[in-house]
């Protein structure tokens, strides 16, 4: 079964290839990325197939996932090269994201992998904003760090430790120093949501102390 799967993932890749070269013969593309594109995703694939095989391996998520964003990035960028220039930092960091999201999701145990999903995806956010405000991407930044933390709070393994929730105060208060403090929030449905957060918490801190008080 082993060795007819690893034919059948080899049929496929020479499928794949016969296939670029048909479109790049009728279509006249330049696409030669595609092909370099092909070695990388072959790479990639067979990472993925020894975790499919064998679930204990899952640190093969991580080059896996790697190799098969890198081959995508490659590839758009014979596609589509200006949604590449644009976009193509966050797809292949989301990508980098998704094999360490995977490896938690695997092995729960793992539970050190939702920190550099969390900081991986954030990166990839901030790369795609490319709104030319510093303060704004800075903002956001912090942000997407604290609901990293805050996210590994919330796990189930994870539930009875108070640490995590440390950094993602610290980093959720930052982030929203900067992103008002930037103005980049205002006129906008961001800009109401938060103001109107903060006025119903320091309500009910502010209520919630003089009940406490009688």
């Amino acid at each position: 079964m082993k060795k007819l799967s690893k034919q059948a993932l080899i049929g496929s890749l020479l499928v794949l290839a016969g296939v670029v070269f048909l479109l790049q013969q009728i279509f006249q593309l330049p696409i030669g990325g595609l092909f370099v594109s092909m070695f990388f995703l072959a790479g990639g694939l067979i990472f993925l197939y020894v975790v499919m095989v064998n679930k204990e391996h899952w640190w093969a998520l991580i080059p896996g996932s790697t190799l098969v964003g890198l081959a995508v990035l490659i590839a758009l960028s014979d596609l589509a090269p200006r949604f590449t220039d644009k976009f193509g930092g966050s797809i292949f960091l989301g990508a980098v994201a998704l094999g360490f999201m995977g490896v938690y999701l695997l092995k729960p145990s793992n539970w050190w992998a939702v920190i550099p999903a969390g900081a991986v995806s954030t990166i990839a956010l901030v790369a795609g904003i490319q709104s030319g405000h510093g303060m704004l991407e800075g903002g956001v930044f912090f942000l997407g760090i604290g609901a990293t933390f805050a996210a590994l709070g919330l796990l189930p393994n994870l539930k009875t430790e108070k640490w995590p929730w440390i950094p993602a105060a610290v980093c959720f208060v930052l982030g929203t120093l900067i992103l008002v403090g930037s103005g980049a929030l205002v006129n906008s449905i961001f800009g109401w949501i938060w103001a109107v957060g903060f006025v119903a918490a320091g309500v009910y801190l502010v209520v919630r102390s003089f009940m406490k008080k009688e």
